[in-house]
């Protein structure tokens, strides 16, 4: 057996996306989710009542939050090293079939691979992904000392894989699922602007996106 734990990162302000998730996390997933809230003052750590746990750092990193808010919580002891953590951010959306999809590859993952890390796409699109500590030892140790970036910054690093913080670089076992998420086009999901939606068929999942809608240019 091993333990699962979904992890959100989020920043102050995006409480409306951020509920958005929430709302919709599996009933199995209630008591076993992380948030990693970024460019905080002070950092801290609180666990509640129930079960989930709440981790604030001061780096701003986008995407790469998780890295660091996990190790914070990994090298204190307050979840098991053996531990499964999808990788999500507070603007996607789960879906019905969602924690069964979910369930069925993390148990293959932990149970039957010595891979570090499973990327939910083709393209490991959005650094949607299965992790193991490991995973979590190595980012950090690349994100650690790095206090902010921005938003172009972080679509450089998801979009090069070979850039050398792109997570999908680490000198790690990779596994990209062969399955092209798919476009949905663009919808009203938390306020009146529209929104690109991105669904991850491996585990009935949107993500909600700004800009332009372009392709994913490179495949790592």
């Amino acid at each position: 057996m091993f333990n699962f734990y979904v992890c959100i990162t989020t920043i102050k302000g995006y409480e409306t996306a951020l509920n958005n998730i929430l709302d919709s996390l599996p009933n199995e997933w209630k008591n076993k989710y992380i948030l990693v809230y970024q460019k905080e003052e002070k950092e801290r750590i609180t666990i509640f009542e129930d079960g989930h746990i709440e981790v604030y750092i001061k780096n701003n990193l986008h995407d790469y939050g998780n890295w660091i808010g996990l190790h914070r919580l990994i090298e204190k002891g307050l979840v098991p090293k053996d531990s499964c953590f999808l990788l999500v951010h507070d603007t996607c959306k789960f879906g019905e079939r969602t924690q069964r999809l979910t369930s069925n590859i993390a148990n293959v993952f932990m149970n039957e691979s010595d891979y570090d890390i499973i990327w939910l796409s083709k393209l490991g699109q959005c650094n949607i992904c299965l992790i193991k500590s490991t995973g979590i030892a190595y980012g950090y140790n690349i994100y650690k000392d790095i206090q902010e970036i921005t938003k172009p910054e972080s679509v450089v690093w998801e979009w090069d894989p070979y850039h050398q913080c792109s997570p999908k670089s680490f000198e790690l076992k990779h596994f990209f699922i062969p399955i092209d998420t798919e476009k949905l086009g663009t919808r009203k999901i938390y306020s009146e602007n529209d929104r690109h939606v991105l669904n991850y068929p491996t585990i009935d999942m949107e993500k909600y996106y700004a800009g332009d809608g372009v392709n994913h240019p490179l495949a790592p």
